[in-house]
């Protein structure tokens, strides 16, 4: 009995291993064939591998542990022309490598979800609103990477853990790194150059930036506007405006290290502040030397007050500085080949802690000592970046971005018992403010307007009227627009008086409707104002959510309408999706997936319970 039951343990250990249950596969995408349909064949473990061809879809991924990466690992071989990847909050732990990106001015190259854990590595991303975003608690490593003429080459969201941007070269953008609100992010060893900012620090957001060659970039080299002060050392910056402060700093940042025996980023012995430099030859660096040998100048750097790096990088009086990779300058004028694209999202303005610039060569400050080599400007633009961002509908938007025209954003303090109002200042899109009163406190939280191409891809459409706009709006993270957190909500939206006319609509016929429980409702307005271009309305939406702004023409009866849900099915299908591809989907066959022969989970659970089975009955 003994010997037959082991027998029969060993015959199912080789049918598991032999059929291949739970094994990881090797999945082939030929020229010609669609990604998007190997990956929704896929399961977790498996690798996709895409042979070298042009691709022209969008991409979503939904399922955790997948590996996608072009065959030849030369991302010049390998093209996906559209929206590039979007992760959805059940893609985790996804590498994608060896891709070129080819977007159309708008939406992202790739867009990471929730807690995603992912690498991005060794790709070429090029012509998007956002090269790389990353969403609310992203983990990721975003590593050798060339990003180029994108509005932000690369956001860095709300993320707290693990989250590494480095060894990119990221040229010819608006901002080359974006530091978004909260978190604890590294930005190291990468080359930034000819954008018109290098980095921006926006809002809560901090990171230590070691290590990067920051230089000829329109604006300046570093954009402060964060709250929280960051350690920015062992860096190369050539610009001719290094640094603008636009923020109150009282959260100065750290400008050098304690002194570590190390190569630095100029050759030096010493790991300790920042080389300074501009490309006049007037920088700090180039103008104060080392007299003792230990690569550090002698005198202080005082960038603004508070701001102080006191070990700046220098070499002897007869040494020139070794030059990182990035250090000199090419025939591009910077920000030369940046274009505007046609999804716009702006932040709203905000000024100087003084407000003041002497216009001095140098653009150093008033009350600044003649070592600044910066500037209190106000002029500089902000940043952008085209994700939802990390606060919205489910910490971001859930509307894929290849259907939004424009957003805006605006950020707010929220104190319980306080008004709140989120004034959309730029006049991007449709909505002018969103205002209500804090039953909770919230800090500063951010409101997200979208205004639509057409109905949102989460929605049916209006069957009642002519519509004039269909727009999102998102406040806070999911959850937080809430009878329990806020009371007294109200929206202000404005109507062009030139489609009123066009349409021949009756200004008293238009209405705010808003899509709820799969269901178009009417809300209430009231006329606020007018001027020479708009009529502007107000309302009190129950929860901000998808809208829909409409009108009915003079001569068209008053009718009620019933609208119609959308279908479920598509519903489900269309939520966060990004797909859209232009090649045709190929089934995958059983001979694309190759085995890797490594048995899973199920095998040894199997192997346990019928161990378990012959120890209970040998027992008995």
């Amino acid at each position: 009995m003994k010997n037959r039951f082991i027998a029969l343990l060993l015959s199912i250990f080789i049918f598991i291993t032999g059929s291949g249950i739970g094994a990881a596969a090797d999945i082939i995408v030929h020229n010609g064939e669609s990604i998007q349909s190997a990956v929704d064949n896929a399961t977790h473990g498996d690798s996709i591998i895409v042979e070298p061809g042009t691709y022209y879809e969008n991409v979503t991924l939904s399922t955790y542990d997948l590996v996608i990466m072009s065959q030849s690992g030369n991302p010049d071989d390998t093209i996906i022309q559209g929206d590039g990847f979007f992760l959805t909050g059940d893609a985790q732990e996804i590498t994608i490598k060896g891709f070129t990106l080819k977007g159309t001015g708008t939406s992202y190259g790739v867009n990471l979800a929730q807690f995603s854990n992912c690498l991005i590595e060794k790709n070429k991303i090029m012509n998007y609103d956002t090269g790389i975003d990353t969403n609310l608690y992203s983990t990721f490593t975003i590593n050798d990477n060339e990003i180029s003429n994108c509005q932000s080459g690369v956001f860095v969201g709300e993320c707290y853990y693990d989250a590494v941007v480095k060894n990119n070269r990221i040229s010819n953008c608006g901002t080359g790194v974006v530091v978004g609100d909260l978190g604890d992010s590294k930005i190291e060893n990468n080359t930034i150059r000819e954008n018109d900012q290098g980095i921006a620090l926006m809002y809560e957001g901090r990171s230590d930036i070691a290590g990067n060659t920051i230089s000829f970039n329109k604006k300046c080299g570093i954009y402060d506007k964060a709250d929280t002060g960051s350690k920015i050392y062992n860096n190369y910056f050539n610009n001719t405006v290094n640094v603008i402060f636009d923020s109150s700093q009282d959260n100065p940042n750290t400008w050098n290290t304690t002194s570590t025996t190390e190569k630095n980023i100029i050759g030096g012995p010493y790991v300790a502040g920042n080389y300074w430099a501009k490309p006049d030859g007037t920088g700090f660096s180039q103008t104060h030397y080392d007299v003792n040998g230990d690569g550090i100048a002698e005198e202080t750097v005082k960038l603004s007050e508070g701001e102080i790096d006191y070990a700046a990088l220098a070499t002897s009086e007869n040494s020139t500085p070794e030059q990182p990779p990035g250090a000199t300058n090419s025939t591009v004028t910077p920000s030369e080949n940046v274009t505007s694209p046609s999804e716009e999202i702006t932040d709203n303005n905000s000024t100087n802690s003084d407000g003041s610039s002497d216009g001095s060569s140098d653009g150093s400050s008033d009350g600044n000592s003649d070592n600044s080599d910066d500037s209190s400007d106000s002029n500089s633009g902000e940043s952008s970046h085209s994700s939802g961002g990390s606060s919205g509908g489910a910490g971001g938007s859930p509307e894929p971005q290849t259907n939004v025209q424009v957003k805006e954003l605006s950020q707010a303090q929220v104190i319980n018992g306080k008004p709140v109002m989120f004034d959309f200042t730029k006049n991007a899109t449709c909505v002018v403010y969103v205002s209500f009163d804090a039953k909770k406190t919230a800090g500063k939280i951010t409101a997200i307007a979208e205004q639509l191409k057409g109905k949102s891809t989460l929605t049916s459409a209006l069957n009642s009227g002519e519509v004039y706009k269909y727009f999102n709006l998102w406040v806070g993270n999911s959850g937080f627009a809430t009878e329990k957190n806020i009371e007294n909500p109200e929206l202000c939206f404005k109507v062009e008086k030139s489609w009123l006319q066009d349409k021949k609509i009756d200004q008293t016929s238009v209405t705010l409707n808003i899509y709820n429980d799969k269901k178009w409702s009417q809300l209430p307005v009231k006329l606020l104002k007018e001027d020479n271009q708009y009529l502007y309305f107000t309302a009190q939406p129950p929860t901000f959510s998808f809208f829909a702004i409409a009108g009915k023409a003079t001569q068209e009866e008053a009718v009620n309408e019933t609208q119609a849900e959308p279908d479920t099915e598509n519903l489900s299908n269309n939520t966060g999706n990004n797909t859209g591809n232009a090649t045709t989907g190929v089934e995958q066959t059983s001979e694309q997936k190759e085995s890797k022969g490594i048995p899973g989970f199920e095998m040894l659970y199997g192997i346990i319970g019928l161990t378990g089975v012959y120890l209970y009955r040998r027992k008995r």
